[in-house]
């Protein structure tokens, strides 16, 4: 019909960095829009995390936290995270709380294995943890180095799993620690996730809103 421009012909090719497939759906059968893969190296993600240290005179820890992934020039991203909480130190109601505090920064890379939809990540960088409690046996102040290789799969175009281990010089921190997790698109651009972590001197579980661009 005259009057009407022409539709563009012209394929939505995903950011550098990421996995896209089709269009993204609109939440709720809302309209569809291109947007970031589900495997993206540009995001910030803010988590819950209930931490259970394997010591006996420590309780498990409520902790909140936050990540900043930002990609470079392919196939380099950095990556910075800090995370925060309390519990309370064993022996029954009335004693005092600790604190636990961690913060990290490292340079990481991808490259994808067999198709996009599978890739390999390595990251390395600086971890400090501290742990302030009333029993100065159990605190603690660590700096350390770590690696991390993992994997992220893109099961489908809205759900990521992803995998990894992380080994560190920490000599009172986890020097070691398995994550298994995984991410379910709800919006464009937003994810929730969920995650565990099995280290040699905590264990956690995480709960992760994660918004991509």
């Amino acid at each position: 019909m005259s009057g009407m421009a022409p539709q563009s012909s012209v394929p939505y090719t995903p950011p550098p960095g990421s996995y896209g497939g089709p269009a993204d759906a609109g939440m709720m059968g809302g309209p569809t829009g291109a947007g970031p893969g589900i495997i993206n190296y540009n995001y910030a993600e803010f988590n819950y995390r209930y931490l259970d240290p394997k010591a006996s005179g420590l309780k498990g820890a409520h902790t909140i936290g936050a990540t900043l992934s930002v990609a470079l020039f392919e196939p380099l991203y950095l990556k910075f995270g800090a995370n925060w909480g309390s519990g309370q130190q064993g022996g029954g109601p009335g004693n005092a709380d600790y604190d636990f505090a961690s913060i990290q920064a490292g340079v990481g890379f991808h490259t994808q294995l067999i198709s996009p939809k599978l890739q390999f990540v390595g990251e390395a960088g600086l971890i400090y943890a501290s742990l302030r409690a009333q029993n100065s046996a159990l605190s603690f102040s660590d700096g350390a180095i770590y690696a991390r290789p993992g994997l992220r799969y893109a099961l489908t175009d809205g759900i990521e799993l992803n995998a990894g281990v992380t080994v560190s010089s920490a000599d009172k921190y986890d020097s070691k620690l398995l994550d298994l997790g995984g991410y379910f698109r709800v919006m464009r651009r937003f994810d929730v996730g969920v995650g565990l972590d099995l280290g040699d001197a905590t264990r956690g579980f995480r709960t992760n809103l994660r918004m991509r661009w």
